[in-house]
């Protein structure tokens, strides 16, 4: 999505947001393929190190949760054609807060994924 010197600020920051929401949607299907690998990782030569480990319980639980995440920020992605139709200011604020509700949404989830990550590799630093 490319961005004109005729767009108007409404439709720059439609365009920035649907830019941010795809970086987002890659994120979490890049995450999904994180937690498999080290999933798999604890299946083989690491599987005694990690045998006994709640961690890998954590990471089964936050690979679900990245598949119910994924699909709610595609769901939303499907919705945002309706914003880019907004003629008054109070459906512009919604999508506005709509966009800032999923943004904050994936930083929560990053942030409880990083430290679950950091806790499997503490694990496997002993």
């Amino acid at each position: 999505m490319q961005i004109y010197d005729h767009d108007t600020p409404e439709t720059i920051t439609f365009k920035n947001n649907c830019i941010e929401l795809d970086n987002w949607i890659n994120h979490f299907g890049y995450i999904e393929k994180e937690i498999d690998n080290l999933l798999n990782l604890s299946k083989g030569d690491l599987s005694n190190t990690l045998q006994n480990e709640d961690v890998l319980n954590k990471l089964s639980i936050k690979k679900e949760e990245n598949i119910i995440n994924l699909n709610a920020f595609r769901k939303y992605k499907d919705s945002l054609p309706q914003a880019a139709e907004c003629e008054d200011v109070d459906c512009d604020m919604f999508y506005v807060n709509e966009h800032e509700k999923y943004r904050k949404a994936y930083m929560f989830h990053l942030e409880k994924y990083r430290n679950i990550k950091e806790e499997y590799f503490n694990i496997l630093s002993k």
